[in-house]
């Protein structure tokens, strides 16, 4: 028996029924935790709470911590005190217009991967991703794609803030500078 549950970002949550071998509706309490260990923690931005609980339960079973931002200025402060290097963003449920704090969380924290989560048009998608966003999860949510979009801002952010591979993109630009100034230099002597 498929209940309703209109909820919330995560609102199709389904589970294999062994019995049956059908896919049933998930609610909050059937959710199995797991023992897993802590691979790495995003802040979500969102002012409904039961939607953060709900998720926080749903991504500890990935091993994924999710910490609850209800504004702006306590997702940057929570990206600034904990580990948490991602940002997931449902912009359907702010306080202020989602492109303002796309844009000040842009300025503030570039190095942060942002995953967005909207039951908006998907026009919107092209206009968010171009400018702010690395993905946007429409709504309601799989739980699949979305941690296929939080796994990717993870390996993402590992590469943006990873000393060893900056130093071989500045390696790399800067042998391209020294090999096009040479280039340009032995045409001018060969003139």
């Amino acid at each position: 028996m498929m209940k309703q549950d209109n909820g919330g970002p995560l609102g199709k949550i389904f589970s294999l029924d062994n019995g049956t071998g059908r896919f049933l509706k998930d609610e909050l309490e059937h959710v199995p935790l797991l023992d897993a260990a802590r691979r790495f923690s995003c802040v979500f931005l969102s002012t409904s709470a039961k939607d953060a609980v709900r998720l926080n339960q749903h991504l500890s079973a990935a091993g994924i911590r999710a910490y609850h931002a209800g504004n702006t200025r306590e997702a940057e402060m929570l990206l600034a005190i904990t580990s948490a290097r991602i940002l997931l963003v449902d912009i359907d449920r702010t306080i202020e217009p989602w492109p303002e704090i796309l844009q000040k969380l842009d300025e503030s924290h570039s190095n942060v991967p942002k995953v967005l989560l909207t039951a908006r048009t998907k026009c919107i998608s092209s206009l968010i991703l171009s400018d702010f966003a690395l993905d946007v999860v429409p709504k309601p949510a799989y739980l699949g794609d979305l941690l296929c979009a939080l796994e990717w801002a993870h390996s993402v952010e590992q590469e943006l803030n990873d000393p060893e591979i900056i130093r071989a993109i500045e390696m790399r630009v800067l042998v391209a500078i020294r090999s096009a100034a040479q280039q340009e230099a032995s045409k001018h002597l060969h003139r």
